[in-house]
């Protein structure tokens, strides 16, 4: 039998994983939900984001990064965990959840939750957790993982270069 592999405590947990299998603990970020609203006469717009400060991760990985959550479950996890790229300024990040326009003559909602989502693959790590890895190199940006539905909380690092 292979020796035990180190594993996050905590169910829905996110750590990146260096070479030898150590932990390495992402930035956790809570964040709320932020409408801007542009009105004009006859027309509006309405812009759900999440927004966090800083405007950089302190923690920054290389772009071919690996990653571990414990919560393994009998059901696919590309449904449960979700690895997503910021925009970020000097001062926040961010990420839109949903848009909306609307005039006089009619309106539209637009929500894309794909957009900014990073193809993953899983594999079993452990004996209650997923090694994630993202399907190419990870351009430098700021990015972050989730558990889907739940993007109250996030697990941010950043990667340069």
């Amino acid at each position: 039998p292979s020796a035990p592999v180190a594993e996050p405590q905590y169910i829905n947990s996110f750590y990146s994983a260096d070479a030898n299998g150590k932990l390495i603990e992402l930035e956790r970020q809570t964040v709320t939900f932020h409408s801007k609203v542009r009105a004009l006469p006859g027309y509006a717009s309405v812009k759900m984001t999440t927004e966090f400060k800083p405007g950089r991760s302190p923690v920054r990985m290389a772009a071919n990064a690996q990653f571990i959550v414990r919560g393994r479950a009998p059901i696919d996890p590309l449904s449960r965990f979700e690895l997503r790229a910021l925009k970020g300024s000097k001062d926040h990040r961010e990420f839109v959840m949903t848009q909306a326009h609307g005039s006089i003559f009619g309106a539209s909602a637009t929500s894309n939750p794909e957009e900014g989502a990073v193809p993953i693959r899983f594999e079993e790590y452990g004996t209650g957790s997923y090694r994630i890895t993202p399907d190419k190199p990870l351009v430098p940006g700021e990015y972050a993982l989730a558990t889907r539905g739940l993007v109250t909380e996030l697990f941010c690092f950043g990667v340069d270069r």
